[in-house]
């Protein structure tokens, strides 16, 4: 790194060491160099008042018979100041960390409010409003944008025949399956009961397809009973395109993997007379 890269990286840390000191001590060692002006600027200012002419004669006389003088000045203001710094900088503090007490609890409330909590994913409102962003993004930056709309296939059986107990665990198994093979950049949300969205920003059809392949040969080999189907959509145009109309054609491809036979991905639809928006398996 060049020096004006490290003194400049010096500064950034010097900077974060000030902001980061408790206030207890910070506001007494700034009160403590407000101290010391006081004996400093009543010299100061009688030299300035003194007669030009004998400035340095002044200053030295000053000095000797004086000096006592300005060092009980500085004693005493340095001595108030560090106790002043002290109370303030200590009720400072206590509202500094209620602060970031505070702002943590916020940030905490509003991870609850757009994440599922069974699963951790995000909520389908959540998704819609992400969905919307990457679709104005990929419009400004010119990359693509790709979809996965996933079911649990045959839900309800599964559901019906081992207990919601044990369908709440093959919902919450099948995110953290989906989560752990998708890319990093991917942003998986819970879409309804046991169906799942996944946005995949910068991702063009093969890599979306690739991507939701090993998804569901992850899904297939848990030991949960359960398999996946997906369908796949990459957005044509992101400047006619809305959110809905995306997940309605990632829709479509998912009732063809339904119709193909489930546990597959399909980034396609030949069926006529697809529903608009299916409520049960095909």
């Amino acid at each position: 790194m060049s020096s004006p890269g490290r003194r400049q990286n010096d500064r950034g840390d010097l900077h974060a060491s000030v902001r980061a000191a408790p206030h207890y001590l910070l506001y007494p060692a700034a009160g403590a160099v407000l101290g010391l002006f006081s004996p400093l600027g009543a010299f100061l200012l009688r030299y300035w008042l003194a007669d030009p002419l004998l400035k340095r004669v002044w200053a030295q006389h000053e000095l000797d018979y004086n000096f006592l003088f300005y060092a009980y000045m500085g004693v005493g203001s340095v001595g108030a100041f560090l106790i002043f710094g002290y109370v303030i900088g200590l009720r400072s503090e206590r509202q500094r960390v209620r602060n970031r007490v505070l702002s943590a609890r916020v940030d905490e409330l509003h991870l609850k409010s757009v994440t599922d909590g069974l699963t951790g994913a995000f909520t389908h409102g959540y998704l819609q409003e992400v969905l919307e962003i990457e679709i104005q993004r990929a419009l400004t930056q010119k990359t693509p944008l790709s979809v996965m709309l996933i079911d649990i296939d045959d839900f309800k059986r599964i559901n019906d025949s081992h207990g919601h107990l044990f369908g709440d665990r093959v919902i919450k198994e099948t995110a953290e399956t989906i989560s752990a093979n998708v890319r990093s950049d991917d942003i998986l949300g819970r879409y309804g009961g046991d169906e799942f969205v996944v946005i995949m920003p910068g991702a063009d059809a093969p890599t979306a397809v690739h991507v939701a392949g090993r998804a569901r040969a992850g899904i297939a080999k848990n030991g949960y009973l359960a398999t996946i189907s997906v369908g796949v959509a990459t957005v044509e145009d992101p400047g006619k395109e809305s959110p809905s109309e995306i997940l309605h054609r990632a829709d479509m491809n998912l009732y063809q993997a339904k119709h193909d036979g489930k546990n597959c991905v399909r980034d396609y639809c030949a069926l006529p007379d697809v529903p608009r928006r299916r409520q049960t398996d095909a």
